[in-house]
């Protein structure tokens, strides 16, 4: 084996490593990585842009186009439920509740998901005490404008307290002190090699 050969293998390696830690639990118990940064319960794309692996396929998890990853989005271990886990196609933990399997989420149920348990008048729409698929596709549906506005808001907010100087861009510094979530995603972000980050850098991409 030549030495470039090696080389090779041994940077394939770390690589596969360090990307696979971005979304998968370490061995032997350690903290799994926290990718919901601000704990919204979704993953918009600035924080998937610090998990390379996730950020790289954003576009394909993210099947209903709003820009972020939802619960049932989000890439889940085999075995254990969601996407890959057998149980619904993405709605692993919906399923889950559903105890008499009836198809339908009673507010019983709903007890289990903290979600929809707060939202359950909300969702009902016919207001016949169960929730179906239709209902929980239609609130959303309804609510993503609402979403999104929060979201845009949350964005700005962080881009302006992060533009230390306040040119309308940031630069590794500035990210490295006031996004450092952000920071190993710099050049992945930064598509146009200017050596800074602008809203339009950072915005979901739109289809």
């Amino acid at each position: 084996m030549t030495r470039t050969t090696l080389s090779v293998l041994l940077a394939t390696a770390v690589a596969a490593t360090v990307a696979g830690a971005a979304i998968a639990a370490p061995q032997g118990g350690a903290t799994r990585v926290k990718i919901d940064a601000n704990n919204d319960g979704v993953i918009d794309r600035t924080e998937a842009a610090a998990h390379p692996r996730l950020a790289s396929s954003f576009d394909q998890l993210d099947k209903n186009r709003d820009g972020k990853l939802d619960q049932s989005e989000r890439p889940h271990r085999k075995g254990h439920g969601g996407r890959h886990g057998g149980h619904g196609g993405g709605y692993g933990h919906i399923v889950k509740a559903d105890a008499d399997g009836d198809g339908r989420i009673s507010r019983t149920e709903a007890g289990s998901l903290r979600f929809i348990n707060e939202k359950f008048a909300d969702i009902d729409a016919n207001r016949d005490g169960y929730i179906v698929r239709s209902e929980l596709t239609k609130y959303h549906e309804r609510m993503r404008p609402q979403h999104e506005a929060e979201r845009a808001k949350r964005a700005e907010e962080r881009f302006a307290s992060a533009d230390l100087n306040k040119d309308g861009k940031l630069s590794r510094v500035e990210v490295s002190e006031k996004m450092p979530r952000l920071e190993k995603a710099f050049a992945f972000m930064d598509e146009d090699r200017d050596g800074f980050l602008t809203r339009a850098d950072l915005a979901p991409r739109k289809r």
